[in-house]
């Protein structure tokens, strides 16, 4: 039976839609006040580090302003190449067929400013966000910048039936270590059953 909130999934607005391509130089300073922060945070979920994701999503931008470059779908093209320029950050020459690095199992990426903001459940959350396989990560990270699961796996280079998959997983397993789940989805007292 399909997740309900799967089903919402499929049906959801698209974030973005293929429009007529603008030079990428244009598309930067259009997008970097507002997709700079999201882009950082989109990295940090996936388990960079604070001072990797900013290089990261830096160096997307950068990349953007490459001469001659068009895009069509800016966002996730900014999130695509940022993914990769992490990864690139954690992987040697001779591991370049390597999986993803798994991340420190410890939240390490706060800023002065949002370790005052973030509360004990966010940070409970995002450490276990951090514990998920990569795949899962992935798929999260872009679930929760509102891209729909054809997006999502459309720069993912996926299908959608994966990416469901890996978001159905991944709730899963956050569901279990927050201890919310049960035969009848209702949480019992003390947490056990």
């Amino acid at each position: 039976m399909e997740d309900a909130v799967d089903a919402e999934l499929t049906v959801a607005e698209p974030l973005e839609t293929a429009a007529a391509a603008l030079p990428g130089r244009e598309l930067a300073e259009e997008l970097h006040h507002g997709q700079f922060p999201s882009l950082v945070r989109f990295l940090l979920l996936q388990g960079a580090s604070w001072p990797e994701a900013q290089d990261a999503a830096q160096d997307a931008f950068t990349q953007m302003c490459a001469p001659g470059l068009s895009i069509a779908y800016p966002k996730a093209w900014l999130r695509t190449v940022a993914t990769r320029s992490w990864l690139r950050q954690q992987v040697k020459p001779e591991d370049a067929c390597a999986e993803p690095p798994e991340p420190y199992g410890v939240v390490r990426w706060h800023t002065p400013a949002h370790a005052v903001e973030i509360g004990e459940e966010e940070r409970r959350v995002i450490a276990l966000l951090l514990q998920l396989p990569a795949k899962q990560r992935a798929a999260m990270a872009w679930h929760l910048d509102g891209f729909t699961t054809e997006e999502s796996a459309r720069a993912m280079g996926t299908t959608q039936a994966a990416v469901r998959q890996n978001l159905t997983r991944a709730r899963a397993a956050l569901k279990a270590g927050l201890g919310l789940c049960g035969g009848d989805g209702v949480k019992e007292p003390g947490g056990e059953r």
